[in-house]
């Protein structure tokens, strides 16, 4: 008895890996339900994102990340190990797995090596007869590993597949044309995968339209994030509650920083805090407005709800929301409206919140986000 697909995600900092690889993972369980598929990660926030959907999972422990002057690094993780013992350790762990459930296939998410070249020993004992098949999100980016020789020739080595989960007509073909020189491969496209359009397949959810009047998303703190919370506290307090409340999804994070979140939204009634969860889809579909950082998770999620959003844009070093969040908007005219995080002001928040609140009708995007199905599709007929 073998195990026939094997997801993999690595984490660390945002969602984006966890979310697609959920996604795919969902449609999977809901399109060929006697497949056995199994996802492996260290993210905390998988029960979340599956809700009920019966996707079963084996949780490693968790890489931690920040980022410096737009430079992420790996820091100490729950477990307290340090970032590379921790790789060496799961290295090990993905190791067992793979030999032991014997997958026919494996799916992985960003780069062929892993994080920390944690799959490396997973590939070298995996058998010939396991195919190994990679995924990549819309916008590359400048991802240092992706690029290197040796992942190229890891690459070459192990995997058969290489997928893209973008759309030719909001991205073009210089991303396709990029991932078919790195990896001497032509991609296949799939579409963009929405983790959340196949949380609600599974998990429903009766529509309360416009029961918020907006929703903000901030998964994660940087080093501009309370600069920002500050700013939108303030907004906040001069938007009159006749236009409904706002829910806020804000990382609590420990100490100082969770009682500063708590300080300033406490006093306005209008507003209710949450913890970032599975709560958040529901939410984002009854809400008429949405705030968020611009990373491809909470994107697919706006291209889904269709509701008129503020993306706030966090400075990194790869450029990948800037590029990102730059094609959406030219697609997608009037919908998104991005600032720089850094560059926000009172006045100029509450004039754009207030603007995406006048929007009296939920918009059809026309951007193809039926990824998750497509890649399903596609690794089924890999199985034949």
């Amino acid at each position: 008895m073998r195990l026939d697909i094997l997801i993999y995600a690595h984490d660390g900092r945002g969602l984006g890996h966890v979310s697609r690889s959920l996604g795919i993972g969902m449609a999977l369980r809901r399109l060929y339900p006697e497949l056995k598929v199994l996802f492996i990660s260290g993210s905390t926030f998988t029960l979340e994102l599956l809700g009920r959907a019966p996707l079963d999972w084996v949780k490693l422990p968790s890489y931690k990340t920040e980022v410096v002057n737009g430079i992420s690094r790996g820091i100490s993780g729950n477990s307290m190990l340090q970032d590379q013992e921790l790789g060496e350790m799961r290295r090990q762990d993905l190791a067992h797995f793979v030999g032991l459930y014997r997958p026919r296939l494996v799916l992985v998410d960003h780069t062929p090596q892993g994080k920390h070249r944690e799959l490396l020993q997973a590939l070298e004992t995996a058998g010939d007869d396991c195919q190994w098949v990679l995924g990549v999100r819309g916008v590359v980016g400048t991802v240092k590993q992706a690029a290197i020789e040796v992942t190229q020739g890891i690459f070459k080595k192990y995997y058969s597949d290489l997928l893209w989960y973008g759309d030719r007509a909001v991205l073009g073909d210089e991303h396709c044309q990029l991932l078919a020189r790195q990896y001497c491969l032509e991609p296949y496209e799939c579409g963009y995968v929405s983790r959340l359009k196949e949380y609600r397949e599974w998990n429903g959810g009766k529509s309360a339209k416009h029961k918020w009047a907006g929703v903000v998303s901030v998964p994660w703190h940087g080093q501009e994030s309370l600069s920002f919370l500050r700013c939108l506290a303030a907004a906040l307090a001069e938007i009159p509650g006749a236009y409904g409340s706002w829910c806020l999804f804000i990382d609590p994070d420990v100490g100082e920083m969770k009682t500063a979140v708590e300080e300033l939204f406490f006093e306005l009634e209008h507003c209710q805090l949450e913890t970032p969860g599975n709560r958040y889809g529901d939410a984002l579909m009854n809400a008429r407005s949405a705030v968020i950082y611009g990373g491809y998770n909470s994107l697919v999620d706006i291209l889904f709800a269709g509701i008129p959003t503020l993306v706030l844009l966090r400075e990194m070093q790869d450029k990948e929301q800037q590029i990102h969040v730059e094609h959406l908007e030219a697609k997608l005219v009037g919908l998104l409206t991005s600032v720089p995080e850094t560059e926000v002001g009172v006045e100029s928040l509450k004039a754009i919140l207030l603007q995406n609140l006048s929007v009296s009708k939920v918009r059809q995007v026309g951007v193809n986000i039926d990824g998750a199905s497509c890649a399903a599709h596609y690794l089924h007929a890999k199985l034949r």
